[in-house]
């Protein structure tokens, strides 16, 4: 039984030596939250329980798209998207057109298309603007060789000349006839 004790109290006083005692060697470990494993192609290390490699998932700086599409990180991997307009900008003097094959930046030259005027009025390009003005020979401009007559319907181009003088002159409501050197007798807006 005295060996017995000799031999715990000899076991005890060594591990407390052990604990005390520091070892003289340093491990070479990566920083805390960082894999030391190598992993094969297409998978990362990941600190789990231990370290694991599992597959990576691929992100939009390894993934080419097409030059009229843009690239979209998504939980799934990456997603190519066609380019719109809210992608790109223009210069100035430029708007952008979403075209089949792309959004492009073209001139933006002013044009009544699309622009809506109310009745007994037209749209003219006035300053590089569209502008509604009243349907009248004071506005309206006949290609060479016509001549513009103010009718009930509206200012119209026909063949011939006008009349010289106001009388009998026909001009829309808010304008009045007047008599121009260059053009004869037009309605003026009042």
């Amino acid at each position: 039984m005295l060996r017995l004790t000799v031999l715990c109290v000899l076991v005890a006083c060594a591990s407390a030596q052990a604990r005390k005692s520091r070892p003289s060697f340093t491990l070479n470990q990566p920083p805390a939250g960082q894999c030391s494993k190598q992993c094969p192609e297409r998978t990362e290390c990941e600190i789990q329980q231990c370290e694991v490699c599992v597959p990576k998932i691929p992100t939009c700086k390894e993934h080419k798209c097409e030059e009229n599409e843009r690239c979209e990180d998504r939980p799934t991997g990456p997603v190519c998207i066609r380019l719109s307009c809210a992608d790109i900008k223009c210069a100035a003097g430029e708007l952008c057109n979403d075209l089949p094959d792309g959004p492009d930046c073209v001139p933006d030259v002013p044009s009544c298309e699309g622009f809506f005027c109310r009745r007994g009025t037209n749209c003219y390009i006035r300053n590089g603007s569209p502008i509604c003005l009243p349907n009248t020979c004071a506005v309206r401009e006949c290609k060479h060789g016509l001549t513009c007559i103010d009718t009930k319907s509206g200012a119209l181009c026909r063949t011939g000349q006008k009349r010289p003088g106001c009388e009998g002159k026909y001009c829309p409501p808010n304008s009045k006839c007047v008599e121009t050197e260059d053009r004869g007798p037009v309605c003026d807006h009042i």
